[in-house]
């Protein structure tokens, strides 16, 4: 497997990580807060297509333009974002629809219909995710959107912690410094 250079919030923020072209990094963080008022967006229900379907109101039915094809309900995929923080700062990742599964236990489906019929049970769930502490794998890449260009941060994977490697890992970097 790929071994990604380990970094800090302050090292991803400070170093312009992604500025100048796509980066790819882990970082080990805590995650403080859920952005849950947008969690997932309308996709195509086709198995191999991800893209936002608009309702058709006069249908009632959801339509795919990449596909060419209307649906009787979308296939809800997540995007969200998460704060993180870890022991020199924080930073906000995006998570997609693999990632918000994990984190979340559920699939976006399901999360919406909460969202929709049981907000205890949403809020809770929500509630689950937060102050987890993560392995995550990143992508920064420098996006431009309106003339406003910024670094976007992206979880391709997260893992829990292996408190036992990751004590073997930070010993290496203290004698390392042991002269």
């Amino acid at each position: 497997g790929r071994t990604d250079q380990i970094k800090t919030m302050a090292a991803v923020r400070d170093e312009n990580v992604g500025g100048d072209h796509a980066e790819y990094f882990s970082v080990k963080g805590t995650i403080v807060f859920v952005r849950s008022t947008t969690l997932a967006y309308p996709g195509c229900a086709s198995p191999d297509c991800s893209k936002k379907v608009i309702e058709d109101a006069s249908t009632g039915q959801w339509r795919c333009e990449k596909c060419e094809r209307s649906f009787a309900s979308p296939e809800y995929r997540y995007i969200f974002s998460v704060n993180v923080s870890d022991e020199t700062g924080q930073n906000w990742l995006q998570c997609f629809n693999e990632v918000g599964e994990q984190l979340l236990g559920c699939s976006a489906n399901e999360m919406i219909r909460l969202q929709q019929q049981d907000e205890t049970a949403f809020n809770q769930r929500i509630a689950d995710a937060t102050f987890q502490e993560f392995q995550f794998r990143c992508r920064a890449k420098s996006e431009t959107f309106n003339d406003n260009t910024r670094v976007r941060i992206s979880v391709m994977t997260m893992t829990k912690v292996d408190y036992v490697a990751e004590a073997h890992r930070l010993n290496k970097l203290i004698e390392a410094f042991s002269m």
